[in-house]
Parts: C-alpha cells; sequence; structure tokens
C-alpha cells in the first residue's frame, strides 16, 4: 500500500463499508495480453472437435482420468452467493456448476466421491446469517465458498469465522478483505485499483501530471476512487480531478461529467464504473469529440459492452486486470493462460450459451482448487485439515497468474488478500497489446 498509509485506509474503508463497486470485478480477471488477438469475444482455446485435453486439470487437481462414482457420498461443498434481485451475479453459481460437472465428469470427483454444491441464496443482510448458520450445523459440510455478496456477507463471515473455512469468490466489500474467517485467491478490487495507481506513478505512460476520474457515487466506487486510486497519485504531485455520477447516468449527465473532470485535457482518464457506466463513457467520448487516454478496469470489455460496439472494445484504452486473458490464444510459458483456455473448452462442451466471462471464470477457478485441497487431504478432510490448507495454500491459483499466493502476507490492510499482483494491457486497432502483464513478465506488485 505505500504511499497510501495502510492504517489510514484501512480506517477509512471501513467508514465507507465497501471496497469495490458493485460489479467492479466482473471482468477484471478477463483482462488480457498479446499481440495479436482478434476482436471476437471467443478465446483461442477450444479444439476442434469439442474434445478436451484433461492433462493439466488432472495435473492441477490431482484427480484421475474418468467419471465420479456416483454411488459413493459426495464432498459437499457449502455455496452463497447473491443470485437474484439486483445486484445478483448468477454467473458465479454458472461457473461453479460448470466445474462441478467436469471435475464429476472427466476428472473422477474427489477420490472418486462426487464433490457436491450445497446453495444458499442471499438477498437481505438477515440472510448471511441463515446460510452461516445453516452450514455451521450441518455436520457433512466443513467447507464453505462464496460467490459474490454485496450484502449478507459481513452476517456470514461473524457466523463461521472460527467455526469452518470460507474461500471468497470475488471479494467486493470492506468485509472480504479486513477480516481473519476467509481466504482470497484474486487480487480483488484492492489489487487492481491500486495497481493501476501504481503503474501511473510509476511512470507507465510517461510523464502525468493530471488525471481526470469519473466514477459513480455508490460507496463502493467511491471508496476505490478516493482511497484506492487518489492518494497515490497525489502523493506523487499528480493532480486528481474526480466526479462522481449516478450508476445509472447516460448520455449528457456523463458528457457533462466528463467536461467537469477535464477529460478531454487531462493526461489520463479514469472511468470507474460499472459495465453499463462504461458503455455510457464510451459514447459520451464519441459524442463529445475527443479522444482522452483512458485507463480503466476490466469490466469496461465486459460482455455488453463488446455487444454493444458490434463485436470489438474500446479502442487505444487500457484496461487493468488480472493479466491473463479470455479472449487470447493461449502461452506455454503463461500457465494461468493455459488454464483459462481449458476452462473455455469446458465452456463450449458442457454449457456454450453461459454467460463465461465475469465472476463465472474465477469461480470454476475456485472450484478446481478446493478440488485440489480435497484430493490431497481425502474425502474425510476435517475442518481443522481444511482450514489449515485454505490459509496455507500456496498456489498457483487456476487463472490466476499472480505470485506468490501467500494468504494474510500481501498487505497489512487486506489480510485475507492471497494475490497481489495485477497486470495492463490495452487493445489498439484491432489487437491486444500486453504492457505489463503475465505474457510479458511485468505483472504490477500493486503493493510492492
Amino acid at each position: 500500500m505505500g504511499m497510501i498509509g495502510r492504517t489510514k485506509v484501512l480506517r477509512a474503508l471501513r467508514t465507507t463499508g465497501v471496497v469495490a463497486a458493485t460489479g467492479l470485478l466482473a471482468a477484471a480477471c478477463s483482462s488480457g495480453g498479446s499481440s495479436s488477438s482478434t476482436t471476437t469475444t471467443s478465446g483461442g482455446g477450444s479444439s476442434p472437435s469439442g474434445s478436451i485435453n484433461n492433462s493439466l486439470a488432472l495435473t492441477y487437481t490431482g484427480g484421475k482420468a474418468g467419471a465420479a462414482n456416483s454411488s459413493l457420498a459426495p464432498v459437499k461443498v457449502g455455496y452463497v452467493n447473491q443470485q437474484y434481485g439486483s445486484p445478483s451475479y448468477p454467473e458465479n453459481t454458472d461457473g461453479a456448476n460448470l466445474a462441478v460437472k467436469y471435475i464429476n465428469a472427466q476428472l473422477g470427483g474427489v477420490q472418486g466421491h462426487p464433490i457436491q454444491l450445497v446453495p444458499c441464496y442471499v438477498a437481505t443482510e438477515e440472510d448471511g446469517q441463515k446460510c452461516g448458520t445453516q452450514f455451521l450445523n450441518d455436520p457433512s459440510i466443513n467447507l464453505v465458498l462464496t460467490g459474490t455478496l454485496v450484502i449478507g456477507n459481513d452476517s456470514l463471515y461473524k457466523v463461521l469465522s472460527g467455526q469452518k473455512p470460507i474461500i471468497i469468490g470475488n471479494g467486493l466489500t470492506v468485509s472480504d478483505f479486513t477480516q481473519a474467517a476467509a481466504q482470497s485467491y484474486q487480487p480483488g478490487a484492492p489489487g487492481v485499483i491500486s495497481g493501476m495507481a501504481k503503474w501511473l506513478v510509476d511512470g507507465g505512460l510517461g510523464s502525468v501530471k493530471t488525471v481526470a476520474v469519473v466514477a459513480t457515487n455508490d460507496a463502493g466506487a467511491t471508496a476505490s476512487a478516493k482511497l484506492l486510486f487518489a492518494p497515490p497519485l497525489e502523493a506523487a504531485g499528480i493532480k486528481v480531478t474526480e466526479v462522481f455520477i449516478s450508476p445509472t447516468a447516460q448520455g449528457a449527465d456523463v458528457a457533462s461529467a466528463i467536461k467537469a473532470a477535464g477529460g478531454g485535457t487531462a493526461d489520463v482518464f479514469v472511468p470507474i464504473t460499472p459495465v453499463q457506466g462504461c458503455i455510457a463513457v464510451a459514447d459520451a467520448i464519441k459524442s463529445l469529440g475527443i479522444n482522452p487516454k483512458v485507463v480503466t478496469t476490466g469490466l469496461c470489455f465486459g460482455t455488453p459492452l463488446i455487444k454493444h460496439l458490434g463485436g470489438t472494445f474500446p479502442n487505444g484504452w487500457y484496461f487493468g486486470g488480472y493479466g491473463v486473458s479470455y479472449f487470447l490464444p493461449p502461452m506455454a510459458s503463461v500457465p494461468a493462460s493455459e488454464q483459462l483456455a481449458l476452462y473455455e473448452q469446458v465452456v463450449k462442451q458442457y454449457n456454450p450459451n453461459m454467460e463465461y466471462t465475469g465472476f463465472a471464470g474465477p469461480t470454476f477457478g475456485n472450484m478446481m482448487t478446493i478440488t485440489q485441497l480435497y484430493n490431497k487431504l481425502g474425502t474425510g478432510a476435517t475442518i481443522a485439515q481444511l482450514t489449515d490448507a485454505t490459509k496455507n495454500f500456496a498456489g498457483p491459483q487456476f487463472g490466476i497468474p499472480g505470485t506468490p499466493v501467500a494468504c494474510g502476507k500481501i498487505t497489512a490492510a487486506f489480510p485475507t488478500l492471497c494475490v497481489g499482483q495485477m497486470g495492463i494491457e490495452q487493445f489498439l486497432n484491432g489487437k491486444w497489446i500486453p504492457i505489463a502483464d503475465a505474457y510479458n513478465n511485468k505483472l504490477i506488485n500493486a503493493f510492492g
């Protein structure tokens, strides 16, 4: 965290209550880097026949080729997600169910036993307590995985803290990153937003004197902009002008915000918005007739924006994410990219119509990691064994290139984080270009 000051930031984040805007990480892990991609939304990992080479997955999970034995007792995993309403994140469940189907059909389950999700969905804070109590009182469940929660997670953690281990699927709130009840195997919003700031301070775009920020005015985006992004820039003598808009702002309102922030004249323009906001920003830039140097999160190449632009991405924009891509052919030197390509093959074989970007991929990866842990410990793994294994998991995390994986040791401000590296890529003239990511071995240590 360096220049921000860990204690000050942590106190402020707890006050604001949220780290990331609703959906801010929805595509963060899908950022890409290569010099030769097409503009389509599909990656290059699928085989022509549709069959899957399972050797990589078997090596990662420690499984055995073939189907699990459905007559054996299942290995149950508690699963909590914000599934319905607004906001909701059903793609998490698609990713988790896809992983279970694949693991049971082709990777032998867990030592021959099928793995089974036991779902519990939240829509209110009280639902978090309900789900926590349900899993606490179920002796067949020794491990809990979350999808994405912006409500109910604090209650869930309080019930299960010290009782059963939790793996955070895609953390967005302060509770996800500042308590000791769980582990997060991705850098999350703290890593991505802080990493973008660090890259600019370190000269990633040369000499930068002014930065314009337009962010949504929910507590999460406000915290990300004011507490994670602006402080290191200002400490380096860079002037930051922030304007906040409604998450539903469109048209003239967004254009006015860009003008007020100085988006057309600043050295760098940074939108911090959910994907619909990214669409509005792209349209506003066009209507204003300006050509700013844009640095944003990977959410801004989510599927809705790609469809809005007719199958391409905003030209010239820089994207901060996890340093590998759903969209590009894998590289043998980047194992995480090969793992994402494998994931795409599984999608195309089992559920080709699912929303495979966003949170689905990381949740798939978490299920692969859970299977690895159980295969090492055995189907009778105890709560104590699983607690120790989740806290001491040394990676690599499936589909995540950042190293080291060191839970509780990345940054004192966010003790649940187990990975602190991220990547920057640019989409330019129909091609993805690696700027600082896994493809050119220049991942950014956000907290270094």
